[in-house]
């Protein structure tokens, strides 16, 4: 359904929108003509809502340009429930309110012209049932062609249900009965302390959006990112990236690395960047009486590797406070480097100029101790039920934290006898 705004106004037309909208210039004034239209319902928002109420819609429009030179704002809309079988519930808040939600789909999108107001709702996910029992009980509501291409290679994967979803994952990646019953593989949103912060508080990191480019994509493209550590440590584990597909469809993938990767996380690289001296110089430099300095980390995918990126940004006081761009660390594999700004910290990076990272074992030994009684409990209980398969598991993840403990004691006797030479 395309809804159109704006209706020929006569005298009584304009008298009563004067009264209503509490100026009756718009009722006496000479420029408003019969041939005049006015758009009452400007905020894009609350006229789709006013339109179709009973979908959930995104706070956060964006606007695309087409080839024409058009501006059309685009909003994400959802179709929610709590009555769905055999589902985890969640609390999403909607409106100032919050409510409980088991089931979320990101199943139409709207196209609002941004001159005229014209609405358009477009069914982009056809296995949604209620969408689909919308569609029957108001079959002019959506449009039947599809979003134009000009439009669609613009749209983006909807931050407000990646949210949804990143929290999920981070429990239901590994939908095993055993593992979800046991929480045998928790994992938690990446953190990082964030330097701004008066308390020196761990923040989770927040999906964001960059170019990313997978081993199993052809091209970049923008994508939604986060990255995960094991509950409780500090090591990346793996990454969710929700991008949109060649068939403009909406696709969500996660990659995960192998037990034992230790791939450095956000807070692990900064105390790389804040003990070594020449970085940490380079940085005070810039953190001079009437500053503040700002930064954050963003973690981009390029096939199988990692580039982290953290603009460093210096605030003066006294002035607009607007952060201007100072430095720029990047830090790949085992190399960190530091520039002025992203191309120059990029050279430095694969230069004689970059810095070898040393990857701390975080894990303590009495970390792993109680990680090795929990997991000599497991197969206990998988003995006990003969299920072989699982025995099977249990013996290799025990095995493998036995090694872990090997590895560790060895390093703390290492470093115990070279304090005592």
């Amino acid at each position: 359904m395309t809804v159109k705004p704006g209706l020929k106004l006569n005298f009584w037309d304009r008298l009563i929108l004067g009264i209503a909208e509490g100026n009756l210039k718009l009722s006496f004034s000479t420029n408003v003509t019969s041939d005049s239209k006015i758009l009452i319902n400007r905020n894009i928002l609350n006229r789709v809502k006013t339109i179709m109420p009973n979908l959930m819609y995104d706070t956060n429009p964006y606007m695309v340009i087409t080839d024409e030179g058009k501006l059309v704002w685009v909003i994400d809309a959802y179709t929610t429930s709590n009555n769905y079988p055999y589902s985890q519930e969640t609390i999403i808040e909607v409106d100032g309110f919050k409510h409980k939600i088991n089931y979320i789909r990101n199943s139409v999108k709207v196209l609002v012209d941004a001159y005229d107001g014209t609405v358009k709702f477009y069914l982009t996910d056809k296995t949604d049932p209620i969408a689909m029992a919308y569609n029957n009980m108001y079959p002019t509501l959506f449009v039947e062609e599809e979003i134009p291409e000009d439009i669609s290679e613009h749209i983006v994967y909807s931050e407000y249900l990646y949210n949804i979803q990143a929290r999920m994952i981070s429990l239901y990646h590994d939908v095993q009965t055993e593992v979800l019953y046991r929480t045998d593989d928790v994992w938690a949103i990446a953190n990082q302390t964030l330097s701004n912060s008066q308390n020196n508080t761990v923040n989770t990191i927040k999906p964001y959006y960059t170019v990313v480019k997978t081993l199993d994509s052809d091209k970049a493209k923008i994508g939604l990112v986060v990255p995960y550590t094991q509950s409780g440590k500090q090591s990346i584990v793996s990454y969710l990236v929700g991008t949109y597909d060649k068939d403009n469809k909406a696709k969500l993938s996660l990659y995960k690395y192998k037990e034992g990767s230790n791939i450095i996380g956000p807070n692990q690289l900064d105390t790389q960047i804040e003990e070594d001296e020449k970085l940490s110089k380079e940085i005070a430099s810039i953190n001079v009486t009437g500053t503040k300095i700002t930064r954050d980390m963003i973690i981009v995918p390029l096939d199988n590797t990692l580039l982290y990126v953290e603009p460093i940004y210096q605030v003066m006081l006294n002035e607009t406070q607007e952060p201007r761009l100072k430095k720029v660390v990047v830090a790949s594999g085992t190399k960190l480097a530091i520039g002025n700004n992203l191309e120059e910290a990029l050279t430095n990076l694969f230069s004689q100029y970059a810095i070898n990272i040393e990857i701390e074992n975080t894990e303590t030994v009495e970390g792993l101790v109680k990680e090795i009684i929990k997991a000599n409990n497991n197969l206990e209980e998988s003995s006990k039920n003969n299920d072989w398969q699982l025995i099977g598991r249990d013996l290799e993840k025990l095995q493998s934290l036995i090694n872990q403990l090997e590895v560790k004691v060895n390093e703390e006797e290492t470093l115990k006898q070279e304090k005592e030479q």
